[in-house]
């Protein structure tokens, strides 16, 4: 399967997840969501491309609205999985930085987090001809996103106390 078909196999698939997954009160906002997904996909199989490993503009617009209703609207899915969509033509898969954390639990929550999504990224799992597995897959990369940006916040306020400024971040290594 060529790197486009395969992005457009992941960003179909990523806009039923977002029908079955995203949350928000007015429903026609999920379906503008997916809409504009579905709207990359449709745009990277009729717009010729003018350079190999780029997306066809009508793509590149359409996931650039996808991508700023997730960041300004909270629909409880990432913008980073839109990245996890786009990979195979791109090159470019997003990342979870490991947060710095002091405290040593806080630490050990963002290395299994981190574990967790390398595990699905690099088992092939968003390569998977079986539709469920990637369904599955594009689900649970939501979801550790999703509890890594919670935890990015509790960090963030655990790093910030008086006891703890100044500290290195912990050291699972010990």
């Amino acid at each position: 399967m060529s790197a486009y078909l395969a992005t457009v196999r992941r960003l179909n698939h990523l806009a039923a997840v977002v029908r079955g997954r995203a949350y928000h009160p007015q429903r026609y906002m999920i379906e503008t969501l997916a809409g504009a997904i579905e709207d990359a996909a449709i745009g990277i199989q009729t717009f010729p491309v003018d350079e190999p490993g780029q997306l066809p503009q009508g793509a590149t617009d359409a996931l650039r609205e996808a991508t700023d209703l997730l960041t300004q609207n909270d629909f409880m899915i990432p913008a980073a999985i839109i990245g996890y969509a786009t990979a195979p033509v791109t090159g470019v898969m997003p990342k979870m930085e490991p947060l710095q954390a002091v405290s040593i639990q806080l630490a050990r929550q963002d290395a299994d987090l981190r574990a967790r999504r390398i595990a699905i990224v690099e088992h092939g799992h968003l390569n998977s001809r079986d539709e469920e597995v990637l369904n599955a897959a594009l689900t649970g990369l939501i979801a550790l996103h999703r509890k890594h940006e919670r935890l990015a916040a509790a960090v963030a306020v655990d790093n910030d106390r008086p006891c703890n400024q100044g500290k290195a971040p912990a050291d699972l290594a010990r």
